[in-house]
């Protein structure tokens, strides 16, 4: 990612509620933009004066009437984006009407804090990166590969030589192999213990495909945030055979389709692992909707310098011993201070 993008959504009901989201942009560089534009001229319209009972009735609308329209401009996906930042402010909006935690405006009873895990950390430094993920009080990491063999399982084992076994070690493969590749990789790669390899093969690849690498594999296989339905989520973890989902919402869902399927990934037994590489809006729901789906699953934390989580308003991204404490008080727990928003702003649009 040459550019750091982010595209907030801030929603205000008729009696003066608002809540935030974020629609997923982090690639093209300009991809914030087009999404703009997106919800300015067809979303948003669709909005004005609309009543809701629930907070989660607003997106299936929205996906049946513009479904049409997605498929026949060939971008479901930036339409999948923007719905799921609607979806957010509108959990966002319905649990401070409460005045209420997002996390327990879902569930009874949620934890107060939840794991994480520090992602794709500088290895061109990796004994300096290293040194800092540990003294963020991280006990686990992911690591990119899907390069040549050679180049993955040199990174690995310097990775093992270095870490001396402070951290736990996952693995992102980013969809670089096809099937009798990635069989051929896990069987390496099993020496590592790795605690999931994330997207070994196309994540669109065949069901069968899927299900044959997870038969297996010795490493725990992982994907999740190119699922864009309910009803793929089911068909990955019980005909595909994953382990590890990794619902995200600004990708897909927004907040009630992620806890939807996250909650549904726990009771089948397998581990909900929320992904997320995006600003603080998304990163505060994020954790309020795995706090609210229970389990042991962890949150992506970025180990990388982006001020569009750090430094776009007031949040406690402290962690200690591989836990953090969910952002406190009403809704996500996060609302962007005004000047940051001055600052980091490229376009903004106002539709009443």
């Amino acid at each position: 990612m040459p550019v750091r993008n982010g595209l907030l959504v801030k929603l205000t009901t008729l009696d003066g509620v608002e809540g935030w989201g974020e629609a997923w942009c982090n690639f093209p560089p300009r991809g914030n933009l087009s999404r703009l534009f997106l919800i300015e001229d067809v979303i948003a319209p669709m909005l004005l004066g609309r009543k809701l009972d629930r907070f989660d009735q607003c997106r299936p609308v929205l996906e049946r009437d513009l479904g049409r329209l997605a498929r026949h401009t060939g971008e479901p996906g930036p339409f999948a984006h923007c719905f799921a930042a609607i979806d957010t402010a509108l959990a966002d909006i319905a649990a401070r009407a409460q005045g209420r935690p997002l996390a327990s405006f879902l569930a009874d009873a949620p934890g107060g804090e939840i794991s994480v895990y520090a992602s794709t950390p500088d290895v061109s430094r990796l004994e300096a990166s290293i040194g800092e993920v540990l003294a963020d009080g991280h006990v686990a990491t992911k690591l990119k590969i899907g390069f040549d063999r050679a180049t993955d399982m040199s990174l690995l084992r310097r990775f093992r030589d270095l870490a001396g076994g402070q951290l736990a070690v996952m693995a992102d493969a980013n969809q670089n192999w096809c099937l009798s590749e990635a069989k051929e990789a896990v069987a390496a790669l099993a020496e590592f213990d790795l605690g999931f390899i994330e997207e070994p093969i196309a994540a669109d690849a065949p069901q069968d495909q899927w299900a044959e690498l997870t038969a297996v594999s010795p490493i725990p296989i992982a994907a999740g945030e190119n699922i864009t339905s309910a009803l793929a989520f089911r068909d990955y973890t019980h005909l595909g055979g994953l382990t590890v989902l990794q619902p995200d919402v600004a990708k897909w869902g927004g907040v009630s389709g992620t806890y939807a399927v996250g909650s549904e990934i726990h009771a089948a037994g397998r581990t909900c692992a929320m992904h997320y590489m995006g600003t603080a809006i998304g990163l505060a729901a994020s954790a309020h909707v795995l706090a609210a789906v229970g389990g042991t699953g962890p949150l992506e934390l970025d180990a990388n310098p982006n001020p569009l989580r750090t430094e776009l308003g007031e949040i406690d991204l402290g962690v200690t011993n591989g836990k953090m404490q969910l952002p406190g008080g009403e809704g996500i727990g996060f609302v962007p201070d005004p000047e940051a928003l001055k600052r980091f702003k490229v376009a903004q649009a106002d539709v009443h």
